[in-house]
């Protein structure tokens, strides 16, 4: 999500390489290597549709999950990291009681991101103080850890007398920055320099608030701009040679324009389309199979088949259109969609759309559905306009993909 609101942004700038905007997302150490939303995003990293000039992954290696704490129980590899492996993305192991090496190793990984355009990890090796919640002892199942961690300096006092020891401050300047700090906490107030995003970067959903659901919406659309657009989306280069049934499915439809033929579904969607982009909005359709359509029924990209280039009609109505964007996507649900959702957040004034490639298909991408598309609002007032495709099941194969098994 984080990754595809920043793809959002970045669009939006015509940030291409990743400059403008930087995507940084914190892991613990059992969830680097145990969530297999994280494979599926180090395999997108430098695909085409998803590509944001890298992204700075720090995990915060406090070397236990809940109460599994014994690596031969977390993971099946020497470090919990080592997924990162699979993108070759440089991995820096820091002791992170060293505060000055974790700023250093900082800006090395930084360097490497903005200079090479790739992932890049930040293993920092730490500790978990108390438990996982309030009410958590964790000395009932890691007792020989939290007796070494109970006896352990904090990082402000191991740095504290490392600045004492090279006489840049005494005893007395750190225990007033202590107490001065407790004393804010105390009085509720801000510890932290404020930041607020530029306006380049921020996302206003405020048109969108206070909306009845059932509220009157003006969707007409003139029926001669209307057939205009049709025979605009149905044309492409004649150098472009199609494959015998694309061609036939687009004579089809300027038939369909001409009124000779009834609309059918692709070509009704492919006209929606159209009308957006003419508006000037961006359409952005990302799924495993989004170019053609499931059903062999969008073939919004034309494959040439003499030398394999494309064309995508949608992108070519008028020079003042709407970004028309579509991607065939990794083979994978969850992050994918997680990907569109963080997307669909940062953009509300486009159409995003992720299409399963089967109605059950979003089975694979149901805890993003659950967690955040059907409850984000209600939990945390984010909005969000995607549209999420499941074609199946009127073709008479059934809804499910395994039918033959």
């Amino acid at each position: 999500m984080v990754i595809g609101s920043v793809r959002a942004r970045q669009d939006r700038l015509g940030d291409k390489h990743g400059d403008k905007v930087l995507p940084i997302t914190i892991h613990g150490d059992s969830a680097i290597a145990g969530q297999g939303v994280v494979q599926e995003t180090f395999n997108m990293s430098q695909a085409r549709g998803f590509q944001v000039g890298g992204t700075v992954r720090i995990v915060v290696n406090n070397q236990i999950g809940f109460t599994t704490s014994n690596p031969r129980d977390t993971r099946s590899t020497m470090y919990c990291t080592d997924i990162a492996k699979m993108v070759q993305a440089p991995i820096f192991h820091v002791n992170a009681d060293d505060p000055e090496a974790v700023a250093f190793v900082t800006r090395i990984a930084l360097d490497y991101r903005n200079t090479f355009k790739r992932d890049v990890v930040i293993d920092l090796v730490c500790y978990r103080r108390h438990g996982h919640n309030e009410a958590d002892e964790p000395n009932a199942t890691q007792p020989l850890m939290y007796q070494k961690i109970k006896k352990h300096p904090t990082p402000r006092k191991l740095y504290a007398d490392v600045m004492m020891e090279r006489e840049e401050i005494g005893i007395d300047t750190a225990t007033q920055l202590v107490n001065e700090y407790r004393d804010a906490l105390d009085h509720g107030e801000v510890v932290v320099k404020e930041w607020r995003p530029m306006a380049m970067h921020s996302v206003d959903w405020s048109p969108y608030l206070g909306h009845e659901w059932d509220m009157k919406w003006d969707n007409e659309f003139e029926l001669g701009r209307l057939k205009e657009l049709g025979q605009r989306i149905c044309q492409y280069p004649e150098s472009h040679n199609l494959q015998s049934r694309v061609n036939k499915l687009y004579n089809d439809r300027m038939a369909m324009i001409e009124g000779e033929k009834v609309i059918d579904w692709g070509m009704a969607e492919t006209l929606a389309y159209a009308t957006l982009v003419d508006d000037g909005k961006r359409i952005r359709i990302s799924g495993q199979d989004s170019g053609r359509g499931t059903f062999f029924h969008r073939h919004a990209v034309l494959h040439n088949q003499g030398d394999a280039s494309t064309y995508v009609p949608l992108a070519h109505v008028h020079d003042k259109q709407g970004p028309f964007q579509v991607f065939d996507s990794v083979l994978s649900e969850e992050a994918v969609l997680a990907f569109e959702y963080g997307y669909a957040t940062a953009e509300p004034g486009g159409l995003t759309l992720w299409e399963a490639q089967f109605g059950d298909f979003a089975n694979g991408a149901q805890v993003v559905i659950d967690q955040f598309i059907s409850s984000g609002e209600q939990k945390w007032g984010r909005l969000c306009g995607i549209t999420m495709l499941l074609p199946h099941g009127y073709e008479g194969q059934g809804q499910s993909t395994h039918r033959h098994v």
